[in-house]
């Protein structure tokens, strides 16, 4: 490092380094102390004010409220906690958080600019006791010490604290004192302070003053019987005695919900000293109490009784037969979505026993069955009848007890009629692109579903010849479906879901070049007349001639060989960016700044690394595309004058495919792992230099391995342009010497008028 920086290491003496001299420590040690009475005056003074806005809250709230006597100790232990907790967060938590030397040197750093850190710096200098072990000079450490201690002697280091916010602190804890002490005087000297701090300090039963008095009307020994369910009228009165009769009245709930309030009312009785609050639909236990004026009665406890009501509900919903499902629970009160030609068993359990029990929709009033002599069990089935059809809408019960008392909560459930939606069909074409030769086999993937069960899945073809002079544009297409085999289910239940691959042959269709080809999948499900039938995406084919397929093979093929050439030349530049960084020189820089400019750019050359093994990955899957296409064209079958091991797979597979692939899985990791290590080992000369250079040597193999499998793919597209040509040459000889031989063809000599037996051979 130390010739990296300029200096040689064997001028270094062995002088010592100088330490800080101890007026400047003094003075840090005095700047120390000013902090701590600043921290503990800005920490009692909030700690104060906090702890005097909780006793007022307290106090007021208590003198609003009346609290009782567990309201108060709850308060009396929050304010404890509070006021601890806030002492410890602002008092105890900064003493035992004090800043070191450093942090107060930056601090006086940032007051003052002058200094450009070389306080800082010759502190630190002398704290290091290795230095000169190290290689630093200990002549430039001095100079740097005494520099920044000269500078330091000019500044005062006092002014790094914030002297106005210093005084607001005083200020705030002066103001803290003297209220609490303004307290400590009330609390002996007047009657309010004094009853406070009783009723919510030591916790005596002390009373506020009071001038109104309330009763809660039809409450006995703190309780209050009410139906469940119901509404309940609640009148609160102010009694005759009250001083102060003419006082807002309001209800504190406390229930299962949390506590609430609730203005009551006036009824206009009483001289307005009688209120009214109405509670809905009672369902639970809760408690409540009043207030007006100064006064806060006593809790009282609501006690219910209970009217009618479901205790258990079973809705089953009876499907049709075809769905193999013979029933589906329906939970809750829905809308339910029932399938269209279901029936519904609705079955209840009471609290109680009941007189009747109906099930009511609009106007229509549905009886149902109790199941025993109990009357708690009732059923029913709808519709009754198999000719009829379940209604959607809002069906409600209906409950009246033995004496006459109907249910008060409403209990109902509502349904909506669906209807069986088609079947879900996807599908997806597999190794085949949009040109096909008449002899092609097409692979289709599918996946379809159905909610309730599938019959036959098929192919729906139709095609048009778009060339041909002799087809009429306006004439209507070939059609033709082809079925996909027999749907099996090891259970017996109908199949619900089916995904799988099915090949269509083309050649049985006998298709011309040229014609257009349309490909649906269609599923049929195992509803009745109509069946649903649904159907995948369309996928449109065009018919062409093989001299066409292996020419826009070639296409294609020429394209990835342009790929291939793209992926070497950033394999080349990658190479040559590598042996660039290694031969980097820091210059001017410091060798932080050198290491890790270094550094950023080897990221980057592993990102563009694990990039070209990508593309590698992306262009092998596009000739294992070809291959598969091929194969499914089988345009192999042409190429039986060829040599086996000139065949289109051979060449792919062995000369493109598997080298790309072994490439991409053993050298290019290989690479991509190198360049890691060259990240890690950059701040270390000699590693580094021979990571890199293991990885230019793999990088090289690399290239040497690209060109060789560049090389296959040119001649792979030679051949196959020598290929084309011969097989064009091939079928042009073909069609001349069929047209020789209807050109020499001699004319008929007889017609259909001619007698039969003329040309026979003699027996």
């Amino acid at each position: 490092m130390a010739n990296n920086l300029g200096f040689d290491c064997n001028m270094a003496t062995a002088s010592s380094i100088e330490p800080i001299p101890k007026s400047v420590l003094s003075r840090l040690s005095r700047l120390r102390r000013q902090l701590l009475n600043w921290i503990i005056v800005h920490g009692l003074g909030r700690w104060l004010m906090v702890l005097l806005s909780i006793l007022a809250f307290d106090m007021v709230l208590d003198r609003a409220f009346k609290m009782d006597f567990a309201q108060r100790l709850i308060m009396l232990v929050v304010i404890s906690v509070v006021a601890v907790l806030f002492f410890l967060w602002r008092v105890i938590r900064p003493l035992t958080n004090r800043p070191n030397d450093d942090s107060l040197i930056y601090k006086i750093e940032e007051k003052n600019p002058e200094l450009n850190e070389s306080l800082i710096s010759s502190y630190q200098l002398a704290r290091e006791k290795n230095l000169i072990a190290s290689g630093v000079s200990a002549e430039l450490a001095n100079a740097t010490i005494r520099r920044g201690v000269a500078q330091a002697e000019k500044i005062n280091f006092s002014k790094s604290l914030d002297g106005s916010k210093s005084l607001t602190n005083w200020l705030i804890l002066g103001v803290g004192l003297f209220l609490f002490a303004i307290l400590a005087i009330g609390v002996n000297q007047t009657r309010f302070l004094s009853t406070w701090f009783n009723r919510n300090i030591l916790l005596t039963n002390d009373q506020w003053p009071q001038a109104t008095y309330l009763e809660i009307v039809g409450a006995v020994d703190g309780q209050l019987i009410v139906p469940r369910g119901s509404d309940q009228r609640q009148l609160v009165q102010v009694t005759e005695e009250s001083r102060d009769p003419n006082v807002d009245v309001s209800l504190e709930v406390d229930g299962p919900t949390g506590r609430s309030t609730h203005r009551m009312k006036p009824t206009g009785k009483l001289d307005g000293r009688e209120h009214v609050f109405v509670f809905h639909n009672v369902s639970s236990k809760f408690r409540f109490r009043a207030s007006g004026g100064d006064e806060i009665t006593d809790w009282v406890q609501v006690e219910l009784v209970e009217p009618p009501s479901i205790e258990d509900l079973q809705i089953n919903a009876l499907l049709p037969k075809y769905t193999g499902i013979e029933s589906l629970p329906l939970v809750g009160s829905g809308p339910h979505s029932v399938l269209s030609g279901s029936r519904l068993a609705v079955a209840i359990k009471s609290n109680k026993r009941l007189g009747r029990c109906n099930l009511v929709r609009g106007e229509d009033v549905i009886e149902m069955d109790a199941v025993d002599n109990e009357k708690e069990d009732f059923k029913v089935v709808i519709p009754k009848t198999d000719n009829q059809l379940l209604s959607g809408g809002e069906y409600e019960f209906e409950l009246i007890d033995d004496s006459g008392l109907a249910s008060n909560r409403p209990s109902k459930f509502s349904i909506t009629i669906k209807e069986d939606m088609p079947p879900k069909v996807r599908a997806d074409l597999l190794g085949i692109s949009g040109l096909v030769v008449p002899r092609a086999i097409l692979p289709v993937g599918y996946d379809t579903v159905d909610d309730y069960g599938l019959r036959k899945l098929y192919f729906d073809c139709s095609w048009k010849n778009a060339v041909s002079g002799d087809v009429d544009e306006n004439s209507p297409p070939a059609k033709r479906t082809i079925d996909f085999p027999k749907l099996k289910s090891a259970d017996g239940q109908p199949v619900r879901e089916a995904n799988d691959v099915n090949v269509l042959d083309l050649e049985p269709l006998k298709l011309a070049p040229g014609t257009s080809f349309r490909l649906v999948v269609r599923a049929v499900d195992t509803r009745p007349d109509p069946a649903g039938v649904g159907k995948s995406q369309e996928f449109l084919l065009r018919i062409v001639t093989d001299e066409e397929l292996r020419a826009d093979l070639l296409r294609r093929e020429e394209e990835q060989r342009k790929a291939f050439e793209q992926a070497y030349n950033s394999q080349l530049e990658l190479t040559s960016e590598l042996q660039a960084v290694a031969a980097m020189k820091p210059e001017r820089k410091s060798i932080e700044k050198f290491d890790a400019d270094r550094e950023s750019r080897l990221i980057s050359l592993y990102r563009d690394q694990k990039l070209v093994g990508t593309s590698l990955d992306q262009i092998a899957t596009r000739f294992e595309e070809f291959l598969v296409e091929v194969k499914n064209n089988r345009l192999d079958e042409e190429d039986k004058d060829i040599p086996i091991e000139q065949t289109i797979e051979r060449r792919f597979d062995q000369k493109i495919i598997q080298p790309i692939r072994q490439l991409d899985l053993d050298v290019v990791s290989l690479a991509t792992r190198n360049l890691d290590n060259c990240r890690r080992t950059v701040r270390e000369s000699s590693s580094f230099a021979e990571a890199v250079d293991q990885t230019v040597v793999v990088q090289q193999h690399i290239l040497d391995i690209m060109r060789q499998i560049l090389d296959s793919m040119v001649d792979s597209e030679n051949f196959q342009k020598a290929v084309n040509k011969l097989l064009e040459i091939k079928r042009l000889e073909e069609r001349l010497k069929g047209e020789i031989l209807n050109r020499n063809k001699p004319d008929d000599i007889f017609d259909s008028d001619d007698p039969e037996g003329i040309f026979e051979d003699d027996k």
